[in-house]
């Protein structure tokens, strides 16, 4: 499909934002090899991001006695190996800490507000899903002068179920009153494919760098783009 058909029957977009819009590569990068450094874990550094990178994201959208009622569940991954459930939370809570401290220095990845400013002057309307909480993504976005470019913005803090789960993205479709036919969806996680898969809608993946291209390839999304000046050629913006 060329590049100028992508949009042609598109009515909405929707965004995720750390991995599309905020660049936190580097945040989870540092916030993972200090924590094996000083936890003492074995683990390719590469899949450690991927394994903290989706913790990080469950848990910044957990209230603290759901995460642990669900802690043996949420922390089984292997970076963890065989640790008690109570030495696993003492680690997330240290990587969490430690990304949060990070992730305050974060900017736009270059060539975003482009593609923000470019499809709003196409004409599409403009949303935002995300797992972090919406003051957050209201004041992060404040920053760089991107906030009223989007209609409606959801949080974790608007939904009852987070990403996988499709709920946000139906909710989005219902304020907007558009259909899922006329709607695309870009993520950089895996649980973004799924969300979009379930809620209907085209996915595009952004392959940032916390997610292995191939990866992301199994799941089958509509389009896969390895950074955002590929996604701002495909959607043939300026």
């Amino acid at each position: 499909m060329a590049s100028s058909e992508i949009l042609q029957d598109i009515d909405l977009v929707i965004f995720d934002v750390d991995g599309v819009i905020f660049d936190i590569i580097d945040a989870i990068k540092q916030t993972v090899e200090n924590g094996i450094e000083k936890y003492k874990l074995q683990s390719n550094l590469q899949e450690a991001m991927q394994q903290v990178s989706h913790l990080l994201e469950n848990v910044q959208s957990m209230p603290i006695p759901k995460m642990i009622l669900e802690s043996k569940e949420l922390f089984d991954i292997p970076l963890f190996g065989d640790m008690t459930v109570l030495r696993k939370l003492r680690i997330a809570a240290s990587f969490y800490g430690d990304f949060r401290a990070k992730k305050e220095e974060c900017g736009i990845f270059p060539g975003i507000d482009k593609v923000i400013k470019g499809l709003h002057d196409k004409g599409k309307k403009l949303s935002i899903l995300s797992n972090n909480k919406k003051s957050y993504v209201i004041e992060a976005l404040g920053k760089h002068g991107l906030q009223d470019y989007f209609n409606h913005i959801l949080g974790f803090n608007e939904v009852k179920n987070t990403k996988p789960d499709p709920e946000g993205l139906i909710k989005i479709l219902e304020k907007e009153n558009v259909v899922s036919d006329k709607t695309l969806f870009i993520g950089d996680m895996v649980t973004d494919i799924h969300a979009g898969k379930a809620a209907g809608i085209k996915t595009i993946a952004v392959a940032s760098g916390l997610v292995e291209r191939p990866k992301l390839e199994q799941e089958n999304p509509y389009k896969i783009v390895k950074d955002i000046q590929e996604l701002q050629a495909l959607f043939n913006i300026n």
